[in-house]
């Protein structure tokens, strides 16, 4: 069994520290005695009034700047951690992007629309040539076995194409 040796030096800094403890809270305690009397014998001093003022002041200065620039400093460390989120998720988002399976299924609607028509073309360009010859919508729509608000709505998006291509001056005739 070890027995605890006794090291004489850091007793000695102990103590020294200790005394030197004592010493300083004395000197404190007697500073303010001291101003405790001067308050007392001179309350109309300006001068240590405005020494007095002027340390509350700054000391509240200080400690306001001291809790902004924390609440800085808490500020930036959220928006660098929501702008690495946000980086993040744009990452995220672009690659999924990427390998869409919407655009995989855009990509074989625009294989098949290129590989064989389509009944619906095929409709929309007898109704517009039916109308073109000046059948009346209803005689379309009983033609072609089609309802009347889909000829209506072929008819009026072939007009606006038209007028579109007009505006933009690409319509040949």
């Amino acid at each position: 069994m070890a027995l605890p040796t006794i090291n004489l030096w850091e007793i000695a800094a102990d103590a020294t520290q200790i005394g030197l403890c004592g010493l300083i809270l004395l000197f404190l305690i007697r500073n303010l005695m001291k101003f405790k009397q001067r308050t007392l014998n001179a309350p109309d001093d300006p001068k240590s009034a405005n020494f007095n003022t002027e340390f509350v002041v700054e000391a509240v200065r200080q400690q306001t700047e001291l809790a902004f620039s924390h609440i800085l400093e808490s500020v930036e460390k959220e928006r660098q951690t929501l702008r690495a989120y946000f980086e993040l998720r744009e990452t995220q988002l672009a690659s999924s992007l990427l390998r869409s399976p919407v655009s995989g299924h855009m990509d074989r609607v625009s294989q098949a629309e290129t590989s064989e028509p389509d009944s619906a073309d095929a409709i929309y360009s007898e109704i517009e040539s039916l109308a073109e010859q000046g059948l009346s919508l209803t005689d379309i729509s009983e033609k072609l076995r089609v309802p009347r608000a889909e000829v209506d709505l072929v008819l009026k998006l072939r007009r606006l194409s038209i007028e579109s291509a007009k505006m933009n001056g690409d319509f040949q005739q």
